[in-house]
Order: C-alpha cells, then sequence, then structure tokens
C-alpha cells in the first residue's frame, strides 16, 4: 500500500520489516515485488511523490566539478516508477564480451557469469510483454529482412533492442495493484532517506530514517536494506553513511565515487537520403506483435581489440522538418507512459493529421514498421562507451539540500580515448556503408571530425547511462559490492543500481540492471528463508 509521510499524523513514525529498499524506480519495485511474490515483508522508501510533475527535482542539484554532465538533472527522476516515468525503453543485454575482462582497455571482468543473468532474461521479457525473439543477428532471418539488413559481415554486428509499448514502460503502472493493496509492502512517497543507524560493531544497518519537507520523519528497522536509489544519489548516500560514521565505515575502499562513466552519443552524419522507402525497411523501428525493434550496428569485437577502444554502436534516426501526426502521436503515448492514463486532447490532436496516420498504419499492416515522416533529416547517431576513469568521480560537495545534507559533487571529464572511439567507428563504418551496398540508400555526410592529441568538445554529450561509482568485483579495496551486490563492509546492504557495472559495455544498462535485481531478490529470499 501507498503512504504519503507528508499527510501522516505525528511528527515521527517507527516501522518494522524484513527488507527496507531505498527507491521506488525501476529496480526497487522489481525486487519489492519479487520479494512479495515469496511472502517477505517490505517497506520502500521514495523521496518522491506519486508523479514528478517537471523534468527536474530540487533534490537532484548537484555541483559540477568537470565538464557538463546533463544527466546529473535532466535524466532523474524522484516519484514512483522513477525514471521508468519518462525512460525511452530501449532493452538489450549486455553481451559475454561487454562482462569479460578487457586488459587492453584496463577494464575487470563482471564477476558475474552472463549464463547466470541469462535464466532471467524470459521473466523480464513477460513482465513488459515483450515479444521472446533473439537480440541478435538470427533476429534478420526470423522476420526474413536479409534482403534489406547485412549480416555476416567482420566490423559490425548487427543487434536488435526491444521496446515495450509505451503504456508498459512505467513500472509503477504494472505493478500498481500490488503497491496499492498489498498491506505487506509499504512505499513510503515524499520520505527521503537522511539517516543511518549503524551497529558498528558486527558492521550491520539497524535502521534507516527518512523524513518529508515538514520535517515529519519515519524510521524503519529491518534485517536487510537494498539501496536502489539510481547510480548519483546512491552513491550520494553511501557517502553520507560514511560521512556520518567519521569514514571509518569505507575507509579501506578505494573505489566508492570513482570511476564514475556513462555513455556518450552525438550525430556524426548526416545521410543524404537517395531511396527513403529502403532506407526506411532498413533502419525504421519494426513491429513484432506490440514489441518495438530497433537495429543498431555494433563495432565487432575484434575491431575493438585491434584498435584498442571500448564498445560503440550506430543507428539511423531521422528528424522531422514540421510538425507531423507523428509528433503529436509521441507526445500522447509519452503522456499515457507517465501517468498511465489516457489524455483525450492529445489524441484529438494526434488525430488532425489523419493522412499521415492512415499510411502509417497501412505500412505497419504491410511491413510491420513504423513509416517515416516526410519530409525529414536522416542522421547516423553513434553511442559509444566512455572507459572508466578514477578521476571521474562522485563526491559530496560543501553546498547542501533542504534537508541538511550535502548535494553530491560530480567531476566526469571527456579524454582522448573517448574521442578515438568515434574515430574509430567512423573509419570503419564508412567502408561497412559502402562495401554492404548501403550507398545506394543514401550517401554519408561525416559532420564528425577529430583531431589527434585533441578532446572534441561536441562529445560532452551524455545519454544519462551512468555508472562505476559503487562498483561490483572481488575484494574491499577495489569494490564497494561483491558479485552478490552484497557491500564488502556492511552484511545487511545490498546495492542494486547502474552505479555497480565495472564498466558501460555496448548496450543500454536497464535491463542488465534488471537481470541482477531478480537474481539479487533470489540472494535475499535465501538468506531469509
Amino acid at each position: 500500500m501507498i503512504v504519503d509521510l507528508a499527510t501522516q499524523q505525528g511528527a515521527s513514525r517507527d516501522l518494522e520489516t524484513d527488507v527496507l529498499i531505498i527507491g521506488a524506480g525501476i529496480a526497487g519495485l522489481i525486487l519489492a515485488a519479487r520479494l512479495r511474490n515469496r511472502n517477505i515483508r517490505v517497506v520502500v522508501l521514495e523521496s518522491g511523490g506519486r508523479e514528478q510533475a517537471g523534468e527536474t527535482h530540487p533534490l537532484n542539484r548537484v555541483v559540477q566539478l568537470g565538464d557538463a554532465y546533463s544527466g546529473a538533472t535532466q535524466g532523474r527522476f524522484r516519484c514512483l516508477g522513477g525514471t521508468s516515468t519518462r525512460w525511452g525503453g530501449a532493452l538489450i543485454p549486455f553481451t559475454k564480451h561487454d562482462l569479460d575482462a578487457r586488459p587492453y582497455l584496463g577494464l575487470p571482468v563482471f564477476p558475474v557469469e552472463i549464463e547466470d543473468l541469462r535464466r532471467y532474461l524470459a521473466q523480464v521479457e513477460a513482465l513488459f510483454g515483450l515479444d521472446a525473439g533473439s537480440y541478435e543477428e538470427e533476429f534478420v532471418q526470423q522476420i526474413g529482412a536479409e534482403k534489406f539488413i547485412p549480416t555476416g559481415d567482420e566490423d559490425f554486428i548487427v543487434r536488435f533492442a526491444k521496446w515495450p509499448a509505451f503504456k508498459n514502460r512505467n513500472i509503477a503502472v504494472l505493478f500498481s495493484e500490488l503497491i496499492e493493496l498489498d498491506n505487506n509492502l509499504q512505499v513510503w512517497i515524499n520520505s527521503t532517506a537522511t539517516h543511518f543507524t549503524l551497529d558498528a560493531e558486527n558492521c550491520r544497518i539497524q535502521s534507516v530514517t527518512a523524513g518529508d519537507k515538514s520535517s515529519k520523519s519515519v524510521t524503519v528497522a529491518a534485517k536487510h536494506f537494498a539501496i536502489c536509489a539510481g547510480a548519483i544519489e546512491s552513491t550520494r548516500l553511501l557517502l553520507l553513511l560514511d560521512r556520518e560514521y567519521d569514514h571509518r565505515i569505507f575507509q579501506r575502499c578505494n573505489a566508492l565515487g570513482r570511476f564514475f562513466y556513462d555513455h556518450i552519443s552525438i550525430p556524426v552524419a548526416g545521410i543524404s537520403a537517395k531511396q527513403i522507402a529502403r532506407l526506411n525497411r532498413l533502419a525504421a523501428f519494426r513491429f513484432v506483435g506490440s514489441t518495438m525493434r530497433s537495429l543498431r550496428f555494433e563495432l565487432s569485437t575484434m575491431v575493438q581489440e585491434t584498435e584498442c577502444v571500448g564498445s560503440a554502436f550506430g543507428h539511423i534516426s531521422f528528424r522531422t522538418e514540421r510538425t507531423t501526426g507523428f509528433d503529436a502521436l509521441r507526445q500522447f503515448l509519452r503522456s499515457q507512459q507517465r501517468s498511465g492514463e489516457i489524455q483525450p486532447t492529445l489524441l484529438l490532436a494526434a488525430l488532425r493529421d489523419a493522412p499521415y496516420l492512415a499510411k502509417v498504419g497501412l505500412w505497419r499492416t504491410f511491413y510491420n514498421q513504423l513509416l517515416w515522416p516526410v519530409p525529414a533529416t536522416y542522421e547516423l547517431h553513434v553511442v559509444a562507451e566512455q572507459r572508466p576513469q578514477a578521476d571521474n568521480q562522485i563526491t559530496l560537495s560543501g553546498e547542501t539540500d533542504s534537508f541538511g545534507l550535502p548535494v553530491a559533487a560530480i567531476k566526469w571529464q571527456v579524454t582522448q580515448e573517448d574521442c578515438n572511439t568515434f574515430s574509430v567507428f567512423k573509419h570503419y563504418f564508412d567502408r561497412f556503408w559502402n562495401r554492404r551496398g548501403l550507398g545506394a540508400l543514401g550517401d554519408l555526410n561525416w559532420t564528425y571530425e577529430h583531431r589527434a592529441g585533441a578532446v572534441n568538445q561536441a562529445l560532452q554529450a551524455d545519454v544519462y547511462h551512468p555508472g562505476g561509482s559503487t562498483r561490483m568485483g572481488t575484494d574491499a579495496r577495489s569494490a564497494v559490492v561483491d558479485s552478490d551486490l552484497r557491500s564488502f563492509e556492511i552484511s545487511n546492504l545490498w546495492i542494486s543500481s547502474t552505479s555497480v557495472f565495472p564498466s558501460g559495455g555496448g548496450a543500454n544498462p536497464t535491463l542488465t540492471l534488471m537481470l541482477l535485481t531478480m537474481r539479487l531478490a533470489d540472494h535475499l529470499c535465501s538468506e531469509l528463508l
């Protein structure tokens, strides 16, 4: 059930439960639902309310110490569902290469076997109503698209992300019945974690206190505690815990707050289309039932190792040159994602461009694809893995929030090594495009240029995929959590956030986070049952 701290009578409340979860976003609610399936009592503390009206939240304010990191404020949401209320929806698993140690980049292994994660994949797909088809090149054969999509290339691997229907993207909507009606799952909203009580002798947390803006508070004692508050906030909470106990908790750890990274994305080329319909057949969203599929060209393992660069993938997108029914339809669907409700005025706005919508329906009927609006500008975007650097880090600043606690300070910088990945991608993709006959669809007009020895300021375009700052590993000096996401220093504290990823790989991190979270739930069940 949902409890709003702001509406409670009295200044303070005391609770006791089996597991306390901080954060009611994707990781927090998946963890809570899975624990409740095993009849484990759960309390969730959510800093925000039922919804976040604006695109930014005052408690997400940070101090920027390096390059401008837009994901500090723009990609974070405090409310039921968290970032899933605005999330684009791309789901694609990490590859074995992403999880392996990459000595040519100085990257450690993920201490988790890929098959240990893949066993949860079907459960995530069922949760979001996704088709069960492959994410890899065999999908091309499954849909009979060999004529349009080149496969079997030595330089680029074709992969396909899955996107849930907009109405299925908000995790709070998917679990609405559970969080509204289950009395053994209490979700406290407007409850910001501010204080940890620690049994230092036994290295265990005893309770967490959360408050609201009117100084009301709730204190929750539990057997186990899981921080699922997003990469930046999860890191800040651990730094606050360490500061609260005179920096004794993580004093032997060299990793907390460090190795912060993101993916970097920029448009690298315009495409002068010669055959718009065939370009559409190559690159536009495909549909398998209600699941959207998007094509990406991923730099092969061989090229990465040969050129000593990280993972990267390219995808073709478009920008409309005027407002169309496509824009209105997208606005309507995003509104439905945010609230779970249909907005009739937005639907009517979409219907005003009935001719385009009719063409969209026919194209989907015949080709199971989205029809791009015309006229449009076509672009090749590249998303590149940023190599974790110890100097890219999250710390506590001297500025405070409305609770009197330090806000996060983020030092994030793009390096020469990050730029090299884009240069390598450009070199290989230009050859690939022409070698595989794609030049007949359109010419690549490269807009990305990089001078050797210079950091391209245009590359400061993060995509809200933060990670690294509470990395998992094999020992307490070089990592914050172990392979089960348990803190090395506090035996009943667990972290489920993309901040535990040692590196960013070549895929959107959300699906891998969900798989790790389901695995964490099973570990907690084994501890409690």
